[in-house]
């Protein structure tokens, strides 16, 4: 009876310690280190061979500053322990803090030599460097481990200490390896690249990655090698450099143009067109399946038209016509039909034409989310023509169809943007705060902005007469009615100067003004902000886009030099600092052509 009662009271007793030891650390945590080891020492005295225990001592007593006390609770606990592998380390640990480094040395030494005899324990030995952060030793204890017996591999580990140690070199060298041995991981790795690799190509682990690669390319052509400069210059945005390499692997191995399909989206995606031109071109004169020329084809159309001028529409409206004939105009053929129902709506105003697509197109047998897309671009239309409660209904269809999707979510938006534009701004704003939790971050930005327009602008004017100016100005805006939108926003600049709205109207239309190439009429938009609202938080998109305008319209680096040095000192937060930050260096020519 009395050994059952002891044995029911032994988790108690455990679960007493435990909350003991939590309290201590807690002390701790508070630098009462004392309170802390006193704690402690009780609970040792329970079990001396705890040398988890021991070890947190030693640590309150090296606070302290107590390091001969130190050293005789470590001598103690080494007289008993039966396995006295990690004395060594703590010892020199507790020399070395005393100035002590001949002697820490030799007891390093000792501990990393224990491995040539029993190197299953060589893991401990060097995460007990680790945790006293001695990461070269750590390292050597890795390395010899594997050393002595070749079924342990701890690359893994000495790759990483080598990052934190700020040995780029020697890191990427040992991950490239594990990549070459299973490249199933590849994208584990290219997560912790991330870490040392920015959008900077002056950046010491963009230079150091590239380095290393290069010269193994030129010791032994790998396709992985060309996959990992293919990521470093697109990290870079360099996409030209990225399809250099691209280009390499599908020659090598003409299996298929994934690779060349994604970077092409991608520059697209973020706005280097030429770029995204140059692939696809590539592309459609190399591929011989048809079905990637079509994807090609209907992306290089898709860039022409958002890049065209009104001179340029009959053209592209031949071009989309003959694709059409090319490829047929049924399911197969979705995307195209989708993007030439938006070129009629958007850009050349053939509305009904556009309706009339969308009918045929809704006929054929499509998916869920095909429908949905055709149904949400028919609500655009519809809003086009300020049909807005029709459009409201469809936008409500698709959130009913799909919820809780990403393209419900993006129809939520456009309902909250339909009602903006009526002028119903109360409603738009409880669809929007919905949004800010959105799992597309474009969607929650895009929310967030209009949200800050709408509270921003209501705050003291309760009769909303300036924000329903400027709503009526963003929506002939958006039916790209642009030169009844420049009026519109020109008589809410003289009717409301002053007004909080006002920095916003001027941005607005100065990007109406590059629209219509009115380069000099943008400029003086952009220094007006940059003069009457330095301190809005519209100055740093101000800055930017004038940094743009000057350097790749008006021909004037110098100039655009400087305003990009504005964003990068004056505004570190803004969401333009990083391309900022890339073009100002390239035009400050720190930037050597890319070596392939």
């Amino acid at each position: 009876m009395k050994y059952f009662l002891l044995l029911c009271l032994l988790p108690f007793a455990y679960l007493g310690q435990a909350q003991n030891l939590q309290l201590a650390d807690n002390y701790a945590d508070q630098g009462e280190y004392d309170k802390a080891y006193a704690i402690y020492a009780k609970a040792y005295a329970t079990n001396e061979r705890n040398f988890n225990i021991l070890f947190r001592m030693v640590g309150f007593q090296q606070q302290l500053e107590n390091y001969e006390r130190a050293d005789s609770l470590l001598n103690a606990g080494e007289r008993v322990a039966y396995n006295k592998l990690l004395f060594p380390v703590e010892k020199g640990y507790n020399a070395s803090l005393q100035g002590k480094d001949s002697l820490a040395s030799n007891y390093y030494k000792t501990a990393i030599q224990q491995i040539d005899s029993i190197p299953r324990y060589g893991y401990n030995i060097a995460q007990s460097f680790e945790r006293r952060s001695l990461l070269k030793e750590a390292i050597e204890s890795y390395e010899r481990t594997m050393a002595v017996d070749s079924t342990m591999d701890y690359n893994f580990q000495t790759a990483r200490l080598y990052g934190e140690q700020g040995e780029l070199a020697f890191m990427f060298e040992k991950y490239l390896d594990l990549m070459e041995k299973n490249e199933q991981i590849v994208p584990r790795i290219q997560a912790v690249f991330s870490q040392y690799v920015t959008d900077d190509a002056a950046n010491s682990g963009n230079q150091e990655l590239r380095k290393t690669l290069l010269l193994r390319l030129r010791k032994e052509p790998k396709l992985l090698y060309n996959q990992i400069l293919s990521w470093l210059f697109v990290q870079q945005k360099d996409f030209n450099a990225a399809f250099v390499q691209e280009k390499a692997i599908y020659n090598r191995t003409k299996e298929n143009m994934f690779g060349l399909q994604d970077l092409a989206e991608t520059a697209h995606d973020e706005q280097d067109d030429l770029a995204a031109e140059n692939i696809l071109n590539y592309i459609i004169e190399t591929s011989q399946v048809a079905r990637i020329r079509y994807l090609a084809q209907v992306l290089q159309l898709k860039i022409k038209t958002e890049n065209a001028q009104l001179t340029d529409y009959p053209a592209l409206k031949t071009e989309y016509e003959s694709l059409l004939e090319q490829y047929g105009a049924d399911e197969q053929s979705f995307v195209l039909q989708l993007d030439y129902a938006n070129f009629l709506a958007f850009k050349s105003g053939d509305y009904q034409q556009a309706i009339d697509l969308l009918s045929k197109l809704e006929k054929q047998n499509l998916g869920k989310y095909q429908k949905a897309e055709s149904k949400m671009l028919l609500a655009d239309i519809l809003v086009l023509q300020e049909q807005f409660n029709r459009a409201l209904i469809l936008y409500s269809q698709v959130q009913n169809d799909l919820p809780n999707s990403e393209i419900a979510q993006e129809s939520q938006f456009k309902v909250a943007r339909t009602s903006y534009f009526q002028g119903d701004f109360k409603w738009s704003l409880t669809q929007l705060k919905v949004l800010r939790g959105a799992t597309s971050k474009l969607i929650a930005n895009d929310a967030m902005e209009l949200s800050l327009t709408i509270s921003d602008h209501s705050l003291y004017d309760t009769t909303f007469v300036a924000l329903k100016a400027f709503a009526k100005a963003e929506l002939k805006q958006y039916q790209n009615k642009n030169q009844e939108a420049l009026s519109l926003y020109q008589s809410l600049l003289l009717d409301h100067k002053g007004d909080d709205i006002e920095d916003e109207a001027l941005l607005q239309q100065a990007s109406l003004f590059e629209l219509e190439r009115n380069w000099q009429k943008a400029q003086e938009n952009y220094n007006s902000i940059i003069s009457n609202f330095s301190d809005g938080i519209l100055a740093d998109d101000a800055y930017y886009r004038l940094g743009l305008l000057l350097e790749e319209q008006l021909g004037l680096p110098e100039e655009a030099q400087k305003i990009y040095e504005k964003v990068i000192y004056n505004h570190a937060d803004s969401i333009f600092f990083i391309d900022a930050r890339r073009r100002y260096r390239r035009l400050r020519g720190d930037f050597e052509p890319t070596e392939i």
